[in-house]
Protein backbone atom coordinates (compact mmCIF):
# COMPACT_ATOMS: atom_id res chain seq x y z
CA UNK A 1 0.00 0.00 0.00
CA UNK A 2 1.01 3.61 -0.25
CA UNK A 3 -0.14 6.63 0.80
CA UNK A 4 -1.29 9.45 -1.78
CA UNK A 5 -3.04 11.59 -0.18
CA UNK A 6 -2.45 13.21 3.60
CA UNK A 7 -4.46 16.47 4.69
CA UNK A 8 -3.22 17.60 8.29
CA UNK A 9 -3.84 19.97 10.63
CA UNK A 10 -1.09 21.28 12.44
CA UNK A 11 0.43 24.43 14.25
CA UNK A 12 3.76 25.69 14.23
CA UNK A 13 5.40 28.87 15.76
CA UNK A 14 5.09 32.56 14.76
CA UNK A 15 7.95 33.67 13.05
CA UNK A 16 10.82 31.06 13.59
CA UNK A 17 10.24 30.51 9.75
CA UNK A 18 7.51 30.52 7.32
CA UNK A 19 5.25 28.72 5.38
CA UNK A 20 7.49 28.63 2.09
CA UNK A 21 10.12 26.71 4.70
CA UNK A 22 8.00 24.31 5.95
CA UNK A 23 6.17 23.26 2.41
CA UNK A 24 9.81 22.90 1.13
CA UNK A 25 10.54 20.55 3.57
CA UNK A 26 8.30 18.65 3.14
CA UNK A 27 8.02 18.27 0.04
CA UNK A 28 11.13 16.12 0.17
CA UNK A 29 9.02 13.27 1.33
CA UNK A 30 6.57 13.37 -1.56
CA UNK A 31 7.51 11.28 -4.68
CA UNK A 32 5.37 13.06 -7.61
CA UNK A 33 3.18 15.89 -6.25
CA UNK A 34 2.88 18.79 -4.22
CA UNK A 35 2.38 20.36 -0.50
CA UNK A 36 0.10 23.35 -0.08
CA UNK A 37 -0.26 24.67 3.22
CA UNK A 38 -2.86 27.70 4.18
CA UNK A 39 -2.44 29.42 7.70
CA UNK A 40 -6.17 29.00 9.00
CA UNK A 41 -5.42 30.57 12.59
CA UNK A 42 -2.78 32.93 14.04
CA UNK A 43 -2.71 33.85 17.84
CA UNK A 44 0.92 35.27 20.22
CA UNK A 45 2.68 31.99 19.75
CA UNK A 46 1.59 29.99 17.26
CA UNK A 47 -0.12 29.56 13.66
CA UNK A 48 -2.72 27.06 12.56
CA UNK A 49 -1.89 25.23 9.44
CA UNK A 50 -3.68 23.05 7.13
CA UNK A 51 -1.02 20.86 4.89
CA UNK A 52 -2.03 19.17 2.22
CA UNK A 53 -0.01 16.91 0.50
CA UNK A 54 -0.47 14.83 -2.69
CA UNK A 55 1.91 12.75 -4.67
CA UNK A 56 2.84 9.07 -6.14
CA UNK A 57 4.32 8.59 -2.79
CA UNK A 58 4.59 10.12 0.78
CA UNK A 59 6.70 9.43 3.02
CA UNK A 60 4.66 9.87 6.58
CA UNK A 61 7.55 9.23 8.83
CA UNK A 62 9.42 11.75 7.34
CA UNK A 63 6.70 13.85 7.22
CA UNK A 64 6.83 13.87 11.35
CA UNK A 65 9.93 14.19 11.35
CA UNK A 66 10.43 17.23 9.70
CA UNK A 67 7.92 18.94 11.52
CA UNK A 68 9.53 18.09 14.22
CA UNK A 69 12.43 19.54 13.75
CA UNK A 70 10.98 22.37 12.88
CA UNK A 71 9.11 22.65 15.91
CA UNK A 72 5.79 21.76 14.14
CA UNK A 73 2.75 20.27 15.94
CA UNK A 74 0.27 17.57 14.01
CA UNK A 75 -2.81 17.97 15.81
CA UNK A 76 -5.03 15.63 13.77
CA UNK A 77 -4.81 13.65 10.17
CA UNK A 78 -8.01 14.67 8.32
CA UNK A 79 -7.76 13.32 5.15
CA UNK A 80 -5.51 10.59 3.78
CA UNK A 81 -5.67 7.94 0.69
CA UNK A 82 -3.82 4.69 0.12
CA UNK A 83 -3.80 3.51 -2.85
CA UNK A 84 -2.75 -0.29 -4.18
CA UNK A 85 0.42 -0.63 -6.08
CA UNK A 86 0.40 -1.01 -9.63
CA UNK A 87 -0.04 -4.88 -10.68
CA UNK A 88 -1.54 -6.05 -6.94
CA UNK A 89 -4.96 -7.60 -7.02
Amino acid sequence: MKLTKLVIDAVKPVGEYNIIDLATDLSKYVKGGSVSIKVEEVDMRTEGLKISLEGKRIDFAGIQSAMKDRGAVIDSLDEAIVSEPHGKA
